[in-house]
Parts: C-alpha cells; structure tokens; sequence
C-alpha cells in the first residue's frame, strides 16, 4: 500500500455561487460540474489556504438531571480562507482572474467546496466526498512581500450552513 499524500495534486478548491443547488445539502455531480461553479484549485497559494472544521460551539447550561460538566454541541465553526496568486496580466482569462474576480470584493455568498482524493482538474463523480460551507467574502488582503508572487486573500465569513464530508450520490 503506498503512502499518497493528500494535498497538492490530490485536493480541490472551489467557490459556487447559491443557486448552482437545487438542494445545497445534497449536491449532484452534476451541480459540482456545472457553470456555477468555480474550480480555483491551480490559483491558490498552499501555504495560505486552509479549509478547517473547528471545534463545535457548546452550551453548557444544565438541567437538574444532567451531570455536571455536561455540554451540548450547538454550532460548528469551519475556518475557510483562501489565498490566490494574481495574474501578470489582468485581462487574461486564466484561472488567477477567475479567483481574483470572486474573492476581490466584500459581501458575496459562495459555498466554498473542498474535494479531498482527486486530481485538481477531474471532474466531480458520485461516490467521492466534498465538504461545503456557506461563506461570504470579507474585505480582501493583497499579499505583498519582497521576492514573492502578489497575491490575495480572503478569510471568508462563515454564513452558518456546512455539509462536511458529504458522499455525492447522484
């Protein structure tokens, strides 16, 4: 059994805009390959992307039967940001300006998509697993230092909705 690594050629990144779903829960193939969404993967920079599922939100209020130190999950907190290079021309059509065009301006819902064990370009399929979460875009942070590729960042705003690890089925 070998050892593959499960980064660079075996993960993809990408934003869809809402109605690319007909059901965001339950995404088809079809949906994920369709012109609503945005496949950025070969634009983003490793080292300033990240797509996390973090620690549940907890209530831990008690009831008179409940023991002590008992916490009830409430809301998840996924962690998206993604950092892509910028192109040397800015009216080229390249996948740099595609990702510059969606995360350059503040207040635009995407889910953001996250496939984990298929090459960057293949196209979505049933069986494999895809993570999704409702973001917004925040104000964008040009990334500029001396010797390095410009690029851009955004920490998107999560919007409350994740299906983490959801099975394509259709």
């Amino acid at each position: 059994m070998t050892n593959t690594r499960l980064y660079r050629e075996n993960v993809t990144f990408a934003l869809a805009l809402p109605e690319a779903f007909a059901d965001w829960e339950a995404p088809t193939a079809a949906e994920l390959n369709g012109a609503l969404v945005y496949n950025i993967t070969c634009a983003l920079n490793e080292g300033g992307t990240s797509f996390d599922l973090g620690d549940s939100d907890t209530d831990d209020s008690l009831s008179f039967c409940q023991a002590a130190g008992a916490v009830s999950p409430t809301y998840y907190n996924p962690s998206v940001t993604f950092e892509a290079f910028r192109s040397e021309n800015p009216t080229s059509s390249n996948t740099a300006n595609t990702a510059f065009g969606l995360m350059a301006f503040p207040d635009i819902e995407y889910l953001a998509i996250l496939r984990v064990n298929g090459a960057p370009d293949a196209a979505f399929a049933i069986g494999q697993r895809v993570s999704l979460v409702r973001v917004k875009t925040d104000n964008p942070v040009d990334v500029i230092a001396a010797g390095e590729n410009i690029r851009i960042s955004n920490a998107f705003l999560s919007q409350g909705d994740v299906n983490w690890n959801y099975e394509v089925a259709a």
